[in-house]
């Protein structure tokens, strides 16, 4: 029994570990995909519902799902709204999905009939598709193209993409792909003015699908859409209502959408043609209903479309005036730098006795103020070179003393009074404020330094005002260490305190450079 609770908490867990991974969104766009032919405001609800649930980093593939559906229902201008904002997101950074939203636009572009515009997009999915060596989606692009150039009554070049297409079916099979082309390049053949082959190949499509037991709904419906054009412009009564009906099945009944309006225009002509005419004539007013609606999304669109336009074309005007009027500015500009020029020239020919003499006087301002720098350089070394050599006395005395008292202690008592003087003479005779003299020296030459360290570095200890003013004066770590009888490695870490203390531990700055400034 435990062993069985335990599986069924382990399953548990699993599902909502699998539920947690599934991205929230995706359910949405599952459910508007499914109806969006059924019922469109619901669809579209659910659309909204996942914009609402899309995360930042999956925004582009929503993009992209919602442009796919709202193309599939003929609103072509919020797919073209949506497939932009996906081209802005994954242009340059993802080939895959670019080439998809490519894929959209060359759709939605050859329904509005711009089919110059598809074809520039389906040239450069077959370009993304060639390098990839995908061949189910190369035959696609060539096969859109050929339709595209067909379109536009350009037969050798539809033929030629036609003919790369079947090749590649050669070591490659496809059935589904493969009845698309040949029922397209029937269609061909049928335009160049050869029925036979033209009904050869159609044949050959609508058996492709048969003995391969297939039911896509897109190729049964383009292979039979064919078939009953190809009979209903040959007049042959029969086969063209039969082929006709068969479109319906593929169909979505009552569907605003151009699939709908192509079969029920074929089937009115297929029922003309049979002498039908209140089918002919029912047919045609659904046909009608179905075709002003989509005239309404249509005009919808070339609004839209006339807006962007509008647009642009207002930019370009605002760029022009704003483009002229930096050109005026430019050439304001420039009058009036020519004039300020002819005033300088004036201004140094009327004043040049006057300027030699302020570039005199400045000569000699700067040669004072050299010699006086060059003074200070030598007070500095000066002081430096005296407080080193007073440190030197100091350790020498130092050294003297601790030997003198070495001796002291081996010495016998009448002789000690006579070494407690010399060790008290000797003392008498050291100078024990050497830092007083080397600051006094110091604040000959910097005057102020100290004043203004304490002034922006409050809380200072007099070790590091020391510190603080032999870096001013450059000295390096080892002449530093010297002076004070300390390790270089005490110094370095001095250094760092005193940094931290003046708040410039994560700054670039220079330490002895900010010292300088003081």
């Amino acid at each position: 029994m435990g062993k069985y609770l335990l599986f069924i908490l382990m399953l548990s867990l699993g599902g909502f570990c699998f539920g947690q991974d599934k991205k929230e969104y995706e359910e949405y766009i599952r459910v508007a995909n499914d109806i969006k032919f059924k019922d469109w405001p619901k669809a579209e609800l659910n659309i909204q519902q996942a914009r609402k649930k899309v995360s930042e980093k999956d925004l582009g593939d929503f993009y992209i799902e919602a442009a796919k559906i709202y193309s599939d229902v003929n609103y072509f201008d919020l797919a073209l709204d949506y497939s932009a904002r996906a081209y802005h997101l994954f242009l340059d950074k993802d080939e895959e999905k670019t080439a998809k939203i490519d894929g959209i636009f060359a759709y939605i572009y050859s329904q509005l009939n711009d089919t110059k515009r598809a074809i520039s997009y389906y040239k450069k999915l077959l370009n993304f598709y060639q390098k990839q060596k995908k061949q189910t989606e190369t035959i696609k692009a060539l096969n859109n193209l050929g339709n595209g150039y067909l379109v536009l009554s350009k037969l050798d070049s539809s033929r030629y993409y036609f003919e790369k297409s079947l090749m590649i079916f050669e070591n490659y099979n496809n059935p589904v792909l493969k009845a698309f082309v040949f029922s397209n390049f029937g269609k061909l053949n049928f335009i160049e003015g050869n029925t036979v082959k033209a009904e050869s190949y159609l044949l050959e499509a609508k058996d492709i699908l048969k003995n391969n037991h297939i039911d896509d709904e897109k190729s049964n419906y383009q292979v039979n859409y064919n078939l009953a054009n190809f009979y209903i412009s040959i007049h042959h009564q029969e086969k063209a209502l039969f082929y006709a009906k068969n479109v319906g099945k593929y169909v979505v009944p009552n569907a605003v959408s151009f699939d709908n309006t192509n079969y029920l225009k074929t089937l009115y002509q297929a029922y003309q043609l049979n002498k039908e005419y209140k089918l002919s004539t029912e047919t045609f007013a659904q046909y009608d209903s179905i075709r002003n609606l989509l005239n309404i999304e249509e005009k919808a669109v070339n609004v839209e479309r006339l807006k962007v336009k509008q647009d642009y074309e207002l930019q370009k005007r605002i760029d022009k005036i704003e483009q002229d009027r930096e050109n005026m500015l430019y050439v304001i500009m420039v009058i009036i730098l020519l004039l300020v020029l002819i005033i300088c020239i004036l201004w140094l020919i009327n004043f040049r006795n006057k300027a030699e003499k302020l570039r005199l006087e400045k000569k000699l301002i700067e040669n004072r103020e050299k010699q006086l720098e060059i003074d200070n350089q030598m007070k500095e070394k000066m002081l430096v070179y005296k407080s080193m050599e007073q440190s030197k006395i100091e350790e020498i005395f130092k050294s003297l003393l601790e030997q003198v008292n070495v001796l002291k202690s081996k010495l016998k008592d009448s002789e000690i009074d006579e070494v407690s003087r010399i060790i008290n003479e000797i003392k008498l005779n050291t100078k024990q404020d050497s830092w007083g003299d080397f600051e006094y020296h110091f604040l000959n030459v910097h005057e102020s330094f100290y004043e203004n360290l304490d002034r922006r570095h409050p809380g200072l200890t007099n070790y590091d005002k020391r510190l603080a003013a032999m870096l001013k004066l450059k000295l390096s770590t080892k002449e530093i260490s010297n002076l004070l009888n300390v390790t270089p490695k005490t110094i370095e870490n001095s250094r760092t305190r005193l940094r931290k203390k003046m708040n410039l531990t994560n700054t670039k700055e220079d330490l002895a450079q900010y010292l300088n400034e003081l």
